[in-house]
């Protein structure tokens, strides 16, 4: 049984998902801060113990909304509730999934931060071993950046995600 439409297989390499550009009242941004990770570049060189930053991203489950995903995926990333304030574009990226890349849609949605609880994160996937962190939007701009320059990631790149939401928080 397929748990979701929306996930990648070995003979549909595509997979779609939501992703939070989620701020507090100081306008900071919530990303994962991933200090220890294996990260693997287009041209299949590993960077082992590599620290790279991204948004909170989760795959729709089968008859699930986006807008229900998205708060999902807050929940359950970051221990975060919010309101959704707008959707703010979609970025098609691609990264390595064993022999094959996958090209990953995500759609995003600008996210106001009603509470957040660190502890009540679940912690049954890769996010598992990400420090959830806060930070200035131009400092993600900057480090997002950089991230697709070293590793040939457009994965590890939402910076122009960020530069959208931008407009709507000053």
């Amino acid at each position: 049984m397929m748990k979701s439409f929306f996930y990648d297989t070995q003979e549909f390499p595509y997979h779609l998902s939501v992703g939070a550009v989620l701020y507090n009242d100081s306008g900071q941004i919530a990303c994962h801060y991933f200090n220890d990770f294996s990260v693997t570049s287009k041209s299949t060189h590993s960077y082992p113990q590599e620290s790279f930053y991204i948004l909170m991203r989760e795959t729709v489950e089968k008859e699930e909304s986006l807008e229900q995903a998205v708060l999902r995926g807050i929940k359950e990333e970051f221990g975060a509730t919010g309101e959704i304030e707008r959707f703010i574009g979609t970025l098609v990226t691609k990264f390595p999934r064993g022999e094959m890349w996958i090209e990953k849609t995500t759609v995003y949605f600008l996210i106001k931060l009603k509470d957040f609880d660190p502890s009540k994160r679940v912690l049954d996937d890769g996010e598992k071993v990400s420090v959830v962190q806060w930070q200035p939007i131009d400092f993600l701009i900057s480090k997002m950046e950089e991230q697709q320059k070293k590793y040939e990631r457009t994965d590890l790149d939402e910076s122009e995600i960020l530069k959208r939401a931008k407009k709507f928080l000053r």
